[in-house]
């Protein structure tokens, strides 16, 4: 995952862009306005055709040209396998950073066990509304915002953490085996890596000293298939989950009409192998998992 023959720096800032339009450039711009000289911000354009990258100001950015259409874990990961950084942030083309907020990501991100960290994310155009961390609420894998609420500004651990704006030692990241580059284009690529931080003995921190804006968006601007999401989704409950609790997630799926299509992109796909590698190399199960983090369907 990383260049063992490049000058290392600190921090390496990896932006997926799929057509982001404007919103690309307005990140690009905040991330450099906020991040130390010891840095680098890689754009990996997943096959865009708007014309967003052309606008980027070239001479202080990388940019990373895919052939073909990657999604968003394979791309990420592509973008972190030419990084330098020893600290990998993964960010959205949609976010606000303000100055100042490496410092706190970075001194929590030190702590011995600790793999991940994230910040408070807040919506642009209401940024009242905070989410700090996420959980499942039930058995069809729906999420469930954590409010934070009460916690003051001491990093605490959360079961998963926003994929819109995250860090990763890359030593963490290299270990664990970066993001499942199987994943289909979106969804579920934050929670599968963060559970499978935290099974295989690592830590993810929130740290609400830093608040990330980030744009909410009820369409993407591209095609979403979701037999592909639902994919991921049981993806997720093959490789991690007992069998038991995999079972309760198919009966709450059943009824989907994409189900039938996404459990034959499942069958075609390495999910049981995956399965063996995580159960042989995990410090803690499923169980621990859901218990620690109350999560109880």
């Amino acid at each position: 995952m990383g260049s063992s023959d490049r000058e290392s720096l600190e921090t390496s800032v990896v932006v997926v862009s799929h057509n982001e339009g404007e919103n690309l450039l307005r990140t690009v711009h905040s991330l450099l306005d906020a991040l130390p000289p010891a840095s680098e911000i890689i754009v990996v354009d997943d096959t865009s055709t708007d014309g967003s990258i052309e606008a980027l100001p070239v001479d202080r950015i990388r940019v990373v040209r895919p052939e073909t259409r990657l999604g968003i874990s394979a791309a990420r990961n592509l973008g972190a396998s030419v990084s330098r950084g020893e600290i990998l942030i993964f960010s959205d083309a949609h976010v606000d950073v303000r100055p100042g907020f490496l410092e706190p990501l970075r001194s929590t991100l030190n702590r011995p066990g600790v793999g991940a960290v994230g910040p408070l994310v807040s919506t642009r155009g209401a940024e009242d509304h905070k989410g700090c961390g996420f959980r499942w609420r039930d058995a069809g894998l729906n999420i469930e915002w954590l409010s934070g609420q009460g916690r003051g500004t001491t990093p605490y651990p959360v079961p998963m953490l926003v994929g819109c704006f995250m860090a990763v030692r890359r030593d963490a990241f290299v270990d664990v085996g970066g993001f499942d580059a199987d994943m289909i284009v979106y969804g579920y690529e934050d929670a599968e890596l963060s559970m499978r931080l935290w099974v295989l003995g690592y830590q993810c921190l929130l740290v609400p000293e830093v608040d990330v804006t980030h744009l909410f968006r009820s369409t993407h601007p591209y095609a979403v298939n979701w037999a592909a999401t639902l994919h991921n989704l049981l993806r997720v409950a093959v490789v991690h989950f007992s069998a038991e609790r995999y079972r309760r997630v198919v009966a709450c799926l059943k009824g989907q009409d994409a189900l039938p299509s996404a459990l034959a992109l499942l069958l075609d796909g390495n999910a049981s192998e995956r399965r063996r590698e995580i159960k042989d190399r995990r410090k803690r199960d499923d169980e621990w998992y859901f218990r620690e983090f109350h999560m109880h369907w």
